[in-house]
């Protein structure tokens, strides 16, 4: 049966937790971590909690125990599963069920898009596609700093200023393939929605932004992203060094590299940083209802 987390649920989470099964969802909060904190899952059986950070959540109760759970998090008109735990004995077309019932939820809450990041030797991949997820792209996960350089090393670029989204709205278009916006955002509307904020950088040749990097915090470490033009990775790395060093401090930084920006890892590898993770990425487009406006005849 698959049902909504309730209060009475935390000696089956406990249960659940015990019995050590990884979280295979890789959600931006999650990335790198090797052990899965239960903390912020437990808050979802405080309704106040739960409707506070709009969370989702769903578990699959076989009748003797909890064999699965999904989670979600919010950002923009979409949701992004930050959590997802199967039962390695569990059957896969269950938790495909468990996924398509995410879907439906998420449709009548209006949700557009769902996104997935799963290691992509994970044995959810299957179930996964099997409930409408689609694979769109592949990316590794980089690990490195802290950045030193040799003090006196000049700042390269300058920060994000106001009115930049225009420019910085044509580097993602000519970065990213087609397919890839199709996916995440072909709009400029859209496309705001994936800001998280944090430290920015730009670099421009001839007025036009050719790279543009964005350091985010995370609890007790920094994320990277990263688009860039066809650089060199040298070149890549002379850009991102300082910046890194500047803002990066003691924290140790990761960072999302796509298939498609080979440029961009060779730079990341120049700074030291070492591969430590391969992902596919996912995701279910929705049937959302459209609310649409009714002429009414008008009687003289």
């Amino acid at each position: 049966m698959i049902r909504p987390v309730r209060p009475t649920d935390l000696v089956g989470l406990a249960l659940l937790q015990r019995r050590g099964y990884p979280n295979e969802a890789h959600g931006w909060r999650a990335l790198g971590r090797e052990r899965d904190d239960w903390a912020d899952l437990f808050k979802v059986l405080n309704p106040l909690v739960s409707l506070e950070i709009r969370w989702h959540t769903l578990l699959f109760d076989d009748g003797d125990r909890l064999a699965g759970l999904v989670s979600t998090l919010p950002f923009g008109r979409y949701w992004e599963v930050d959590r997802l735990i199967w039962a390695p004995d569990g059957r896969p077309q269950d938790c495909a069920e468990l996924l398509r019932r995410l879907g439906l939820d998420a449709a009548q809450h209006g949700v557009e898009r769902i996104y997935l990041r799963l290691n992509s030797e994970s044995p959810l991949l299957g179930a996964a596609r099997a409930a409408g997820f689609v694979p769109y792209k592949a990316e590794t996960l980089f690990r490195g700093g802290p950045i030193r350089l040799p003090t006196g090393s000049p700042p390269s670029g300058r920060p994000r200023r106001r009115g930049d989204d225009l420019t910085l709205f044509r580097l993602y278009c000519r970065v990213v393939p087609v397919s890839v916006r199709q996916a995440e955002a072909m709009t400029l509307t859209e496309w705001r929605q994936w800001f998280r904020g944090g430290r920015q950088l730009i670099v421009e040749e001839v007025g036009e932004p050719v790279l543009w990097a964005r350091l985010t915090a995370a609890d007790d470490q920094l994320q990277l992203t990263v688009e860039a033009r066809d650089l060199s990775g040298p070149a890549v790395a002379q850009h991102l060094g300082p910046f890194l060093a500047r803002h990066g401090g003691k924290k140790a930084v990761l960072g999302l590299v796509a298939d498609y920006q080979p440029h961009v890892a060779a730079g990341l590898a120049e700074l030291g940083f070492e591969p430590v993770g391969q992902f596919t990425c996912l995701v279910r487009h929705q049937a959302v209802r459209v609310k649409t406006q009714k002429l009414v005849p008008v009687r003289a």
